[in-house]
């Protein structure tokens, strides 16, 4: 309700909302299209007085390292935000004010990202940016907020993606030797790509065929360790302090990105750390030389996860291997094949009933009858 009069008066009042603050009074006038064109003029002024606060501007270069500070700070921090931040910045422009960026720049940049991106990795920027914008609007003037609940991309839901036997084998038969055992060990030990990537020889604890691993959110866990995964493990050279390293293929010298962050030279040959997307080309090159069409890294992960629940059944086991928080998730992996659908299509034509059904269904007599 913006203008209104109040029984047994002739003057209309205002009364509104404006980032927060409630703003009311008399209009002074009889009619109420006087009242709402006193309401407008009141609310522009109102708008305009808050911008000329003396709230200083700020350029969001300064504004994502301020949020870079609080991320670190907070031992939040990870390469994956580095990433986020950087193509806003670079989308955008970090010379650019805060207030200056309109709503509608905010959305062109998003659909530029959308139309080379997932919906679900642009959603993933949003929930970047917005956090940028709303840690300085007290302490600066940062323009209108931006509607960003409205940003947000649709992300159609779509069940696991599952490796079978046949496209494991060729797969690994066109993996470049040096990403084989890293692609193995993520396939055999269900771990995220970072947690693999980032599996350091300090985290190994041999003796009780264990890891200490930091998964996503932060969180340090203990894996349990397979004797498959041992192996692969003790097949590694020590070359660095993590425990996967690849095959440099072409020499590189010591440069500075534009990020001015140093990056050490390279000599073909020798073996080094994974980057975050140092791995993407051979594996890429492996799914074009096996046939296999829009196979994530991430797919070895549900691959693994489906594969247990399967063979075991047991939704605790395969949440504490994937280390999923909440049970929840791990029901995405609980989805059923066709050919788990045609299995128990046949299984339900015979005459003979399994034991275990028979035990079940007398027991489910006996609570019955007690």
């Amino acid at each position: 309700m913006a203008t209104y009069k109040p029984k047994r008066s002739s003057i209309y009042l205002y009364d509104f909302v404006l980032k927060g603050v409630r703003h009311y009074g008399s209009t002074g006038c009889k009619t109420k299209r006087d009242a709402d064109a006193y309401e407008a003029k009141k609310r522009a002024e109102i708008a305009l007085n808050e911008r000329n606060r003396a709230k200083p501007l700020i350029t969001l270069d300064t504004a994502a390292a301020n949020y870079e500070d609080h991320l670190r700070g907070n031992g939040k921090w990870s390469a994956t935000q580095d990433y986020l931040i950087a193509s806003i910045v670079d989308g955008l422009g970090g010379d650019h004010f805060l207030s200056d960026i309109s709503e509608q720049d905010l959305r062109d940049h998003f659909a530029r990202r959308a139309a080379i991106v997932s919906a679900a990795s642009v959603n993933r920027e949003i929930e970047v940016a917005r956090p940028i914008w709303r840690r300085h609007r007290r302490t600066h003037d940062i323009g209108d907020m931006p509607e960003w609940g409205e940003m947000f991309y649709a992300v159609p839901k779509q069940d696991p993606r599952e490796l079978d036997f046949d496209q494991e084998e060729r797969l690994f038969a066109a993996l470049r030797s040096d990403l084989c055992d890293f692609a193995r060990f993520a396939l055999l030990s269900g771990w995220r790509l970072k947690e693999v990537r980032m599996l350091r020889w300090s985290d190994l604890l041999l003796g009780q065929r264990k890891a200490r691993v930091r998964i996503k959110g932060g969180e340090v866990l203990s894996r349990v360790l397979t004797e498959e995964m041992l192996v692969i493990i003790a097949n590694q050279p020590k070359k660095t302090p993590f425990v996967f390293t690849y095959i440099c293929q072409k020499s590189r010298k010591e440069f500075v990105d534009r990020k001015r962050r140093k990056h050490p030279a390279r000599l073909a040959g020798e073996r080094y750390s994974f980057t975050q997307s140092g791995w993407r080309k051979p594996w890429a090159a492996a799914l074009k030389a096996a046939g296999i069409d829009e196979l994530r890294f991430h797919d070895l992960r549900h691959t693994r996860g489906t594969r247990i629940l399967r063979h075991t059944g047991n939704l605790a086991t395969a949440q504490k291997a994937l280390g999923h928080k909440s049970i929840k998730t791990t029901l995405r992996y609980a989805h059923a094949s066709d050919d788990d659908v045609r299995r128990g299509l046949d299984a339900s034509e015979s005459r003979t009933i399994p034991d275990a059904a028979l035990t079940s269904a007398r027991e489910a007599r006996k609570s019955g009858k007690n």
